[in-house]
């Protein structure tokens, strides 16, 4: 097939968050162009993207495999080959750039990418960035002004593809656990301990948990089961079907987390950890309460450095434990994104020693200070991003 336009993209929140909005506005704008997207490996790759990719009705989709082999040879995937070089383009979304460009240059096509981290290539057509903060950043590392342009955030466009979900609750509660699963394991019987008790106190709510894709089914049923509830103080629950029972009769609804953009639209607060989601729930204006449990600092995950020290033989533990504690001694900025983004406090974020009944009450004393919840709505709404990009 000769695609027009090739999407390259690696995982599956870059499948959902960037590529399914830039493929329904081209289906939009020009119904006639041919899209395909290439697939590249990831290491946080779940194993489902390319079927992800397929649902979303792009005229081709090449899996990470294929690129591989076609790399491997100097050649391209074979549902992208017959496309006459130079016609169309690559658009990078996600994932290592230099696959990306090596893509374009066998199809011999402008590469183009959009991203979060300004990281400049000459080989790029241009470089399409979030905001100005970014660009700045991306001048500062080399990328000329005629090759950078500012378009606006992706994400805004992604939450604004899905309508509401239906018969929301009264509140309409979300709970994330993450996407880790060594910290997931021991942050769902948290949860449930804290919907427990917010379900005694809200009887008409609709509590939704949005299980990541990235989660083991071994993860999620050893945290339902409460196998490392000691770590944070929670408890177990009762896997019935798609539903978790607390132990005093509260549930919450296993979804996948495709849903979670439906769920956003009609809710009126989560609870989450710092991350991704805190921007996702800002742009659908739903404060949240961002929780940064440190009752364990050694069980937090931490990129790069940290990572390792953890892994040490014997004493990486100790070691995790205490690069934790500098990482959150050294914090100057809020942990969530919008509150990061802004100064404000949007998000209400509670770290330290956490326990479950303390954040249920300051859950339930924020649902009902109606003043102080549409305070923070309404800044989510006046700073967050907006669809257009």
């Amino acid at each position: 097939m000769a695609a027009d336009a090739v999407l390259v993209a690696n995982g599956p929140g870059e499948l959902y968050t960037w590529v399914r909005p830039v493929l329904e506005e081209l289906r939009r704008r020009q119904p006639q162009r041919s899209v395909a997207i290439s697939l590249i490996p990831c290491q946080f790759a779940s194993g489902h993207e390319t079927d992800i990719a397929r649902s979303f009705g792009a005229d081709a989709v090449t899996s990470p495999a294929q690129f591989v082999r076609a790399a491997a040879t100097g050649g391209v995937p074979a549902a992208l080959e017959g496309s006459a070089p130079g016609a169309g383009f690559v658009l990078s979304l996600g994932g290592n750039a230099g696959m990306a460009l090596s893509l374009a240059r066998r199809l011999g096509r402008p590469a183009y990418r959009y991203s979060f981290e300004p990281a400049w290539n000459r080989r790029l057509a241009k470089l399409f960035v979030p905001d100005e903060r970014t660009a700045r950043r991306a001048r500062r590392a080399g990328t000329p002004n005629g090759r950078l342009q500012v378009v606006g955030n992706l994400v805004a466009d992604a939450v604004a593809l899905d309508a509401p979900a239906a018969d929301p609750g009264r509140p309409h509660v979300l709970v994330f656990a993450g996407s880790r699963d060594a910290f997931a394991v021991h942050l769902v019987p948290f949860l449930i301990d804290v919907v427990d008790r917010l379900a005694a106190a809200l009887p008409g709510a609709r509590f939704v948990w949005p299980v990541s894709r990235l989660l083991a089914p071994e993860t999620v049923a050893d945290g339902i089961a409460g196998r490392q509830a000691a770590t944070l103080g929670g408890v177990a629950g009762m896997r019935d079907g798609d539903l978790v029972r607390t132990p005093n009769g509260g549930v919450i609804e296993m979804v996948p987390e495709e849903a979670r953009y439906a769920h956003m639209r009609a809710a009126d607060v989560a609870l989450t950890i710092p991350g991704t989601n805190t921007l996702e729930l800002g742009v659908a204006g739903v404060p949240a309460v961002v929780l940064l449990p440190l009752n364990r600092p050694e069980v937090i995950p931490l990129e790069g450095a940290g990572h390792w020290l953890g892994l040490v033989p014997g004493v990486g533990r100790y070691l995790k434990r205490y690069a934790v504690r500098l990482w959150v001694e050294g914090l100057s900025a809020p942990v969530s994104l919008p509150n990061r983004f802004t100064g404000e406090d949007l998000m209400l974020e509670l770290s330290g020693r956490l326990e479950p009944g303390a954040v249920a009450e300051r859950t339930l004393a924020l649902l009902a200070d109606g003043a102080e919840l549409e305070r923070r709505r309404a800044g989510l709404r006046a700073s967050m991003p907006r669809p257009g990009a």
